[in-house]
């Protein structure tokens, strides 16, 4: 009983103290709808109030400062922060960021990651119209193509190849009327952007076949050096190469010696890609190549638009010239195509 007694006199005494402290001008809280405040004292009956940590909780560190944002705004952040906060530091950009500009995946031939990248445009293109390949024999032309650099070192693995898919001749089977097959090993040199005005070089060996048996057997093997500035939005790629010799055939359905000793007449020695970004996202790709000897050479224009979500790239694809696919090495093909780009 004397404990209950106790208990009676200080509830008494902590509540006669309450009015007294409003009364002095002590700042009423304004109750939140839907919280415990926002009720009346019948409803709250015989519930405790609630229980607050004491000391609060350690007030939670800032987010990290974007390298985009303006420079006013970063400082005005930083400024606020605690003194005993240290300054947010910015992302250090690798060399290809740096030389990207607005979309850091825009240009796949520069791109570098772990493991596989991207290195030549890969896309599809289930809708083309060439004079040569209508009708049933219309083709589907898609493309694949990554690198892997190797062991941490400026040498790199990359692997392309390109199909010509006659899939709607059903009567014959829907073949694969060709498939160019180019596996390359190159170095890329990469100096400091600033003093060589964001240049770079790739100087590599490479081999491209069909894999098909006399007469159509095409193949060749090639010394490349790719010098390549890519700055802002644009993109130069500068590909000049030097054709490794082979011995002629002793017959014409010999397997052994060169399939096609002209291509450099049609291929030329060298080609040049521009790619140009604009707009939102969207990128014009032009290449062209020339022999200047005989005035054989190509031109091939690719545009692509993002898809609202950025996954893929709706694609426009121009052909003109020699050398679509090493079958039609010595054949100037005309060629539209609407497709899907993967990378570009």
């Amino acid at each position: 009983m004397k404990h209950l007694a106790l208990l009676s006199l200080l509830c008494a005494a902590t509540c006669s103290e309450m009015p007294a402290a409003f009364a002095a001008g002590a700042p009423t809280p304004t109750p939140v709808p839907g919280s415990p405040a926002d009720t009346t004292p019948a409803q709250l009956g015989s519930e405790q109030p609630l229980i607050v940590a004491d000391p609060p909780a350690v007030e939670v560190a800032p987010q990290a400062i974007s390298p985009t944002i303006g420079a006013k705004a970063k400082d005005a952040v930083v400024s606020a922060l605690p003194s005993d906060t240290p300054p947010p530091t910015e992302k250090q950009l690798d060399f290809f960021s740096r030389m990207r500009g607005e979309d850091p995946n825009a240009y796949s031939i520069v791109s570098v990651a772990k493991g596989l990248s991207t290195h030549k445009p890969m896309f599809i293109l289930p809708a083309t119209y060439s004079p040569d390949y209508d009708g049933a024999q219309t083709e589907v032309i898609f493309a694949i193509s990554a690198k892997v650099q190797l062991f941490s070192t400026p040498f790199y693995f990359g692997y392309s190849q390109r199909s010509f898919w006659q899939v709607y001749d059903s009567d014959r089977s829907r073949p694969f009327r060709e498939t160019d097959y180019n596996p390359e090993l190159f170095y890329r040199w990469t100096p400091d952007p600033k003093k060589w005005n964001y240049w770079g070089a790739d100087i590599g060996a490479e081999h491209e076949s069909n894999g098909q048996d006399v007469p159509d057997s095409r193949s060749w093997n090639r010394l490349y050096i790719a010098p390549f500035r890519a700055e802002g939005k644009s993109l130069w790629y500068i590909k000049a190469w030097y054709r490794l010799p082979e011995d002629k055939k002793k017959t014409p359905d010999d397997p052994k010696g060169d399939d096609n000793p002209d291509i450099e007449d049609h291929y030329g020695y060298g080609e040049v890609h521009w790619q140009r970004q604009l707009g939102k996202r969207q990128v014009l790709h032009t290449m062209v190549r020339m022999n200047p000897e005989t005035g054989h050479g190509a031109l091939n224009i690719n545009y692509t638009i993002p898809s609202r979500d950025g996954s893929v790239f709706y694609q426009v694809y121009l052909w003109q010239g020699y050398g679509e696919s090493l079958l039609d090495y010595d054949h100037a093909i005309t060629r539209i195509g609407l497709g899907v780009a993967f990378s570009r």
